[in-house]
Parts: C-alpha cells; structure tokens; sequence
C-alpha cells in the first residue's frame, strides 16, 4: 500500500502535468483555430471564449454589491458564492483565451518572437489575474450604481407585502378572480396608474376597489368595492 507522502507526491505532479496539459491544449487550440479562420470557417469558440471572460467577472463584482432581497443562505449561496463562481469562471477563460491568443500569434506568422513573450504560463497567469480583476472592478462600480435604486425597489415591494398583509388582502392562483379584499369581496386585477392599482369587484357589474400609490409606489389605502 502506497504512503500518505507517495500519494501526495502524485497528486502534485497530476497537477503539474494538468497545468502543463492546459497550456499545451490552449496552444494547440490556437493553432487550430487560426487555421480555420484563414479557411473561412466560423470563429465563433474564439467569440465565446472572449465574451465569457470578460463578461462573467463583471457580472460576478455586480452581483455582489448591487443589492438582493434574500435571506441569509441566499445571501452567502447566491450573492458571495454566485459571484465568486462568476468570477473564477471569468478569470479560467480569461487565462485560457491568452494561450489561445498564443497560438493564433504562433500560428499567423513564421516570428515566434510575439508569442515567446507570453511563452510561461506565469507571465499569463498574472494578465488573467490583471484583465480578470480589471472587469471585477467595473462590475463592482457597475453595481454599486444600481444599489441605491433597487435597494430602494426593494424597500418598497417589502412596504406594499406588509400592507396587503395588514389589510387582510388574500392572492389566488386564478386569473377570474386574483384577489380578496378584507371584506372577502373577489377582485379581479385590472390595471397599474401611476397613483393607483384598478381592481373589478366580481359578481358586481362596474364595481371598482382601488388601492391608492403615494407617489413612490407604496400602497397607502384601500377605496372598498365603489
């Protein structure tokens, strides 16, 4: 039976050879793909590839500050470690979209002298890092922006979830009738004015139950069937 040391030491040097298999795929990948554009064929895995690194970290750092109505498992599962998956997704792409770069600079000319700057995958492990936290950055600005805003939506739906609680107003599943008022009358959703939510009294032929909006959108009152 194999020692706790030996069975380290393979591991280390699976993940050695792993980082090394990477490399050489992403180089291979290049090369392939820089053929197949110079014979017309469609680009689009290099497309992907581009827009996927720098698209998710963005995402990751605007999901993280922009503001969510959650609880505290959706808070660390969906807020921390939904944007930190974004994120790691966006920086794997990122490092494997330069050794693609690699193999595309390789490949378009007879001069490896471009591509042997980039040849250690150090040196574009640290320009995933850089253009990675780069576009974490911008997303975190991003959100930031939007926090005030939808932290403010939220404050008004939680607002208006409480009315309707306190007043005694119940919500169906059906679409004939969609509601009940506190006074069991069903009502039937109609349509939303900027001072008003219109709902019809069913069985009541021009009967009308209003709530009343101020003029950020909370419900403030209800008008009974009129």
């Amino acid at each position: 039976m194999k020692s706790k040391s030996k069975r380290s030491g393979l591991s280390g040097a699976a993940a050695t050879v792993g980082k090394t298999a990477v490399a050489g795929y992403g180089l291979s990948m290049g090369h392939d793909l820089w053929k197949a554009t110079k014979k017309g064929k469609d680009g689009i895995s290099i497309i992907l590839v581009v827009v996927g690194s720098l698209v998710l970290p963005v995402l990751g750092g605007r999901e993280l500050v922009r503001g969510h109505d959650r609880g505290f498992a959706g808070t660390i599962f969906k807020t921390i470690l939904g944007s930190v998956l974004l994120t790691a997704v966006g920086f794997a792409l990122t490092w494997f979209a330069f050794f693609i770069l690699i193999g595309i600079l390789a490949g378009s000319s007879d001069d490896n002298g471009t591509a042997n700057i980039f040849a250690s995958w150090q040196a574009v492990l640290w320009l995933a890092t850089w253009v990675t936290g780069t576009m974490w950055c911008i997303g975190l600005l991003w959100g930031a922006i939007q926090r005030p805003s939808r932290l403010k939506r939220i404050g008004l739906h939680r607002a208006n979830e409480r009315f309707l609680e306190t007043q005694g107003f119940r919500t169906t599943d059906g679409d004939d009738i969609t509601h009940f008022d506190p006074h069991g009358q069903p009502l039937r959703f109609i349509e939303a004015h900027s001072d008003r939510l219109v709902f019809m009294a069913v069985g009541k032929r021009g009967k009308r139950g209003y709530i009343n909006l101020d003029a950020e959108g909370r419900m403030v009152s209800y008008s009974g069937v009129v």
